[in-house]
């Protein structure tokens, strides 16, 4: 038994303390889950949207495993008649919002080579995508890095922000692989 703050001595100290504040006692005791009507003895989940308790989101429709009447289920029917979605034709920011919002999806990836075609790379150590800023060149270019001004897409304020840059060729992403066991109608899709 450990006989520091962190062992029982300290929890029962704890324990103690929280007696006297009233503020102590959900730190000492924790909560009751079934006082904010979770049923713990419950067979189903508790949550179908809960995806994790790090995660600041529910989670998307699409990870949810439901019960979907096969008439519903007209996918399989359809795809190849669907037009080809031609993601050079939308502006950077549809393509920046389907590349942070279908995070795992085939059109993150799509939407990530759209962007590396538009001379967008995306900066692994910063987790930026950055560009060199328009009519400025570099004012230090070597094989293995170069430094100057450059646009980064800020996806917090949602904004491409002009900053100084120092970017080692190395830490930049390659271009995104598409997976080649996709349909033909999904690979035209990118022309």
């Amino acid at each position: 038994m450990v006989t520091d703050q962190f062992g029982m001595f300290g929890l029962l100290s704890f324990i103690r303390a929280a007696e006297s504040d009233p503020n102590l006692v959900a730190l000492a005791l924790g909560n009751d889950l079934t006082t904010l009507g979770l049923n713990l003895n419950s067979t189903e989940n508790l949550f179908n949207t809960f995806s994790s308790p790090w995660s600041e989101t529910q989670g998307r429709p699409q990870d949810i495993d439901f019960n979907v009447p096969p008439e519903y289920l007209t996918n399989m029917y359809i795809r190849d008649k669907l037009a080809a979605i031609k993601l050079n034709r939308y502006n950077e920011d549809l393509l920046f919002y389907l590349y942070y919002n279908f995070g795992g999806d085939f059109i993150q990836l799509a939407a990530a080579n759209e962007l590396y075609d538009r001379e967008w790379r995306f900066h692994k150590d910063d987790r930026v995508w950055i560009t060199r800023a328009p009519g400025v060149d570099p004012q230090v270019k070597t094989n293995t890095y170069e430094r100057g001004t450059y646009h980064y897409f800020d996806c917090h304020s949602w904004r491409k922000v002009a900053k100084e840059f120092h970017v080692d060729y190395s830490k930049l992403e390659e271009r995104p692989r598409i997976p080649s066991t996709t349909s033909s109608s999904i690979n035209s899709q990118l022309n």
